[in-house]
């Protein structure tokens, strides 16, 4: 045992014989338990808020489409045919792309790629009307986030063309429930084609702009009013991809289709845009949290190093003879230091231990009962979500204890300025 730990271990935090610790000391330590709690939770929101927000997003809009380059720059009416050269290309470049990133996600599930349509109408009751975008998804379509934002009923099945799920929002306007029929009506070439559809279900995803407009309808209806042929649609869907894999996917597909359409193998040129351009205005937002993380995190590690700066000083003051006594037996100024190095990281594992205890358990409870709820209509969720990684729960506590030691050789640091005969004769 080194000299510092031998006398750090014999020394307490406490007031002479008393059970109570100091006033500095309890406040350092609330201090960085406070902060850590803060400090932990700011994370846990906010990239709960984040995983939230993107896989709603991606739920809704494809992680890659391909469209017809001309009904990219707006011509109406062009449509895309998947027929096997097509989906050759498409597989291949997410292979290519992803490598053994992908053999290792496909053990697992395979991307999916699908046709879409959509076609927008007008649905109306005996009293009111509503606008809506009605969307529907080929074979292949994997449905598993709008199953997982259902709340009544079912959904929309191919083989059934009459049968659609509204959200719960436009249940509520027009006042519909699973098993009710509603007239809709479509304006095409031919002028206004009227359709009677059957409420299947309805959904509820909280997220304002998609609940108001999309409508989930059969593939083949919707293929029927735009005029599409077999194996064609509005537009390819590729989903299930790993978020990290849908920019180097979408490169890829776009050279191999470009190559593809030069060589003649494909019979119109196709366009590959990804979920962060058609949703930019979310992912720009979501990139800003991080900023406020940033600040909350400086801001609270800098009231926990006040505190516990001021804690160490107190500490100092109070053992000021002692340090004069071991300067006078030959310990070195290193060694000293050390002590109250040991002595304020003993303050540091007691705050981190109790904020570690406090924001897991606040984490914990907010996860399971949602306590603290939210505005959908301000924030596209009915409350406050929290996720956590063991990396992120290990990286601010390792912050914390290297920001701790750097705090704490400044006033350690006043140690090495005393000499024997002064702190002697300290009262």
């Amino acid at each position: 045992m080194s000299f510092s730990s031998f006398i750090s271990s014999r020394l307490s935090l406490r007031d002479g014989n008393r059970r109570n610790r100091p006033p500095a000391i309890v406040v350092a330590v609330c201090g960085i338990a406070v902060s850590f709690t803060v400090m932990m939770l700011s994370i846990a929101v906010v990239k709960g808020f984040k995983n939230e927000i993107r896989h709603k997003i991606m739920g809704f809009d494809s992680q890659i489409t391909v469209v017809p380059l001309a009904g990219y720059y707006g011509s109406e009416g062009q449509a895309v045919r998947l027929d096997d050269e097509l989906r050759h290309e498409l597989s291949a470049a997410i292979i290519d792309a992803q490598g053994g990133d992908y053999v290792e996600s496909r053990s697992r599930k395979n991307p999916s790629v699908a046709l879409t349509a959509s076609y927008p109408g007008i649905l109306k009751t005996s009293d009111d009307f509503l606008g809506v975008l009605l969307r529907g998804y080929g074979d292949g379509h994997d449905d598993s986030f709008e199953r997982s934002i259902l709340v009544e009923g079912e959904l929309p099945d191919n083989a059934d063309s009459r049968g659609i799920t509204v959200s719960e929002v436009m249940a509520g306007k027009l006042n519909l429930k699973p098993g009710d029929r509603i007239d809709a009506y479509f304006i095409t070439p031919e002028g206004v084609r009227p359709r009677k559809f059957d409420i299947r279900g309805i959904y509820r995803s909280d997220f304002g702009e998609y609940d108001n407009m999309v409508v989930f309808a059969p593939f083949g209806a919707l293929a029927r009013l735009s005029g599409y042929e077999k194996d064609e649609g509005a537009s390819v869907e590729i989903s299930g991809l790993a978020e990290k894999s849908i920019i180097p996917v979408a490169r890829e597909m776009q050279r191999r289709l470009n190559d593809a359409f030069a060589s003649g193998r494909l019979p119109q040129s196709l366009a590959v845009t990804t979920v962060y351009s058609s949703g930019a205005v979310y992912f720009n937002w979501l990139e800003l949290l991080d900023t406020n993380v940033v600040v909350i995190l400086i801001l609270m590690g800098c009231v926990s190093g006040f505190m516990l700066v001021s804690c160490v000083i107190i500490i100092i003051l109070r053992r000021i003879k002692m340090i004069g006594v071991l300067k006078a037996l030959g310990a070195t100024d290193a060694s000293i230091r050390a002590v109250f190095m040991r002595l304020g990281f003993r303050v540091t594992a007691m705050g981190l231990l109790a904020g570690n205890v406090a924001s897991l358990l606040l984490i914990w409870l907010q996860g399971s009962f949602h306590i603290m709820p939210l505005d959908p209509a301000s924030y596209y969720l009915s409350h406050v979500p929290v996720m956590v990684s063991l990396s992120d729960w290990l990286l601010l506590n390792a912050g914390i204890i290297a920001v701790a030691f750097a705090i704490m050789l400044i006033p350690t640091a006043i140690i090495s300025r005393l000499s024997p005969v002064k702190p002697l004769r300290f009262e």
